[in-house]
């Protein structure tokens, strides 16, 4: 008896009829009980959910108290982590793409199903949904994701850089308050669907400022094609399956037929495919084998499991490794085979919408990891010769003190430097940067940082040549601390990467909507592979030791802030140029 699964559904249905019907449908079921609780309005339904847990909610549309989209749309805001599936005498195939897509597990009509589909549905629709929790429950607390990652679809762990695979808890060290749900967003819903829009921001007005809630923003339409590999070796299972695509209204199939696993990889790999339908029992491979072969090389596709294989056990296993949906030949007619399909292809966009907000999580958290060591580093170098020399001073031995005083100050002001940057990196980290915006005499501001860079390029013999186009130039609304930072910034970079006796080009333009600041050296220059990266945070170009890694990344801090852009052009050899812009005034 303890061996019984127990799955608690409810049931939200007005006519007592279909209520009782369910109740028929799902009684004596082999190894599984189904603890079946009625609610009759959705009023009801929601006040039972906020006090009880439900394995699954099946809903019909149409109630006293909500009718349509906007009840399964009601429960979903609240509830998204249940699995809902729709069962309902609407026969409206768009309808039921919309819902999934919107993330409805499943769309059933009345009429149309039997015992053995209802239950294939809560099933597979509850594994469904504790795939998209555990991804929810992973990216809850990212704060910021870059990167490419793998994850296990199983146990969600990452494989890290090394190839160690690790807890998601134990990967991710900075954590927000973020979460993630599969709804529609008020910008799709005031399109698509106004009355219902109109009735959900008056019931729920906090909805105007969720920023979490994600959808395609798309029509909710049918798809009118379809481009399907089928991989099957036998040739009378792949003929009677072209036969029920044949039957197919609507929706022009396009089918291509792999006989084996490896012809079905190799057809994969030219792309231009929208779903997979696996057989599991293959010449050249056999069991759960032959679907996670295939989907672990291609995560982004769904996959349809269809096979003459009639084992509950290996069609959960298989939705537990990422497969849509699992059919079993002979028991799917053409409109279930159509409708199984559209509705992997919008979960499938769900489930990647959320896989997509890892693809760049790798990267940072490496800079994360090394954040501490790299800033202990860099103090340390900086105060290390520091203490030798204090400690020379100290016994003696100094030859000579004033020398050794100054490389002390020098060494010391090199640390204050690095900690101040790395203090204004963790403000810009942890609060928003809002700009204190008033009337900005940019030449000012740009005239003053070349004085100043001056007096710090003499020891170089370096030259700094000026051309400020359309003096005097308009007044801009801007951060006048901010901006001069990010103007002494660029040209304590240009001075420390150009070589003796060169020459720094500072070029500003009047352009019609805005100021464009370009600082020019005759540097080093920047490799291709590094530009995209520099503006990142601790980021440093091979071999470069020099300085924190962090000017660059709150210099785009400030300027994206003000609604600019900032960016370089560079090359090895040929120095570097660095620009950004800054809106004008409006007049």
């Amino acid at each position: 008896m303890s061996n019984i699964e127990q799955i608690k559904i409810l049931v939200i249905e007005d006519d007592p009829g279909d209520a009782d019907l369910v109740h028929t449908m799902l009684r004596g079921i082999k190894g599984v009980r189904f603890d079946v609780q009625l609610a009759t309005r959705l009023s009801a339904a929601i006040q039972r959910l906020k006090h009880e847990p439900f394995d699954l909610v099946l809903s019909d549309l149409d109630l006293p108290d909500s009718r349509g989209t906007d009840t399964f749309l009601k429960i979903h805001a609240e509830f998204s982590d249940v699995p809902i599936v729709l069962l309902t005498g609407l026969s409206d195939e768009n309808l039921a793409v919309a819902a999934v897509r919107n993330g409805a597990q499943d769309y059933l009509v009345k009429g149309q199903i039997d015992s053995n589909l209802l239950v294939r549905s809560i099933r597979y629709s509850i594994e469904r949904q504790k795939l998209l929790t555990r991804l929810d429950k992973s990216l809850r607390e990212i704060k910021t994701l870059k990167g490419l990652i793998p994850i296990c679809a199983w146990c969600r762990k990452i494989r890290d850089d090394e190839g160690y695979w690790k807890n998601v808890e134990a990967y991710i060290e900075e954590h927000t308050h973020a979460a993630f749900s599969h709804g529609i967003c008020p910008e799709c819903m005031k399109k698509d669907h106004p009355e219902l829009y109109a009735k959900v921001i008056k019931e729920h007005p906090e909805l105007m400022e969720n920023k979490h809630v994600t959808l395609r923003d798309q029509a909710l339409q049918i798809r009118d094609s379809l481009r399907i590999l089928q991989i099957e070796d036998d040739s009378g299972d792949a003929d009677y399956l072209r036969e029920l695509m044949s039957e197919v209204k609507g929706v022009h199939t396009k089918m291509t037929l792999a006989g084996t696993l490896s012809e079905g990889l190799e057809r994969l790999s030219r792309g231009n495919l929208d779903i997979v339908l696996l057989d599991l029992g293959l010449p050249d491979s056999r069991g759960l084998e032959t679907f996670i072969r295939v989907h672990t090389p291609n995560p982004d596709i769904p996959i349809i499991v269809l096979t003459g294989l009639h084992d509950e056990e290996l069609a959960l296993s298989a939705m537990r490794s990422g497969a849509q949906d699992y059919l079993v030949k002979g028991q799917a007619d053409s409109r279930l085979l159509l409708k199984s399909m559209l509705y992997a292809i919008e979960r499938q966009r769900l489930f990647m919408e959320l896989e997509n907000s890892l693809r760049e999580i790798r990267k940072l958290e490496r800079e994360r990891r090394n954040i501490l060591f790299m800033f202990a580093h860099d103090i340390m170098n900086a105060i290390g010769p520091s203490i030798g020399f204090l400690t020379r001073i100290l016994s003696g031995k100094a030859k000579n003190i004033n020398a050794d005083i100054a490389l002390v100050r020098d060494a010391l002001t090199d640390a204050e430097h690095l900690l101040g940057n790395f203090m204004e990196f963790s403000r810009f980290e942890m609060l928003r940067y809002m700009p204190d915006r008033r009337s900005l005499d940019m030449e000012a501001v740009i005239r003053k940082q070349l004085e100043i860079a001056r007096m710090k390029t003499e020891q170089k013999k370096i030259r700094i040549v000026s051309d400020i186009s359309g003096s005097p130039l308009p007044p801009v609304e801007a951060d006048e601390e901010m901006i001069t930072r990010v103007v002494a910034n660029l040209l304590d970079n240009a001075i420390k990467y150009s070589g003796p006796e060169s020459t720094i080009q500072v070029n500003v333009f009047s352009r019609e909507q805005d100021l464009l600041v370009q600082v020019t050296d005759c540097g080093i220059g920047i490799p291709g592979d590094h530009l995209p990266y520099i503006f990142d945070a601790f980021y440093r170009a091979t071999g470069d030791q020099r300085g924190s890694g962090l000017g660059l990344s709150i210099a785009r801090t400030i300027i994206e802030a003000h609604g600019g852009n900032i960016w370089a052009e560079s090359s090895p050899g040929n120095g570097s140029t660095f620009s950004f812009t800054l809106p004008k005034r409006p007049s």
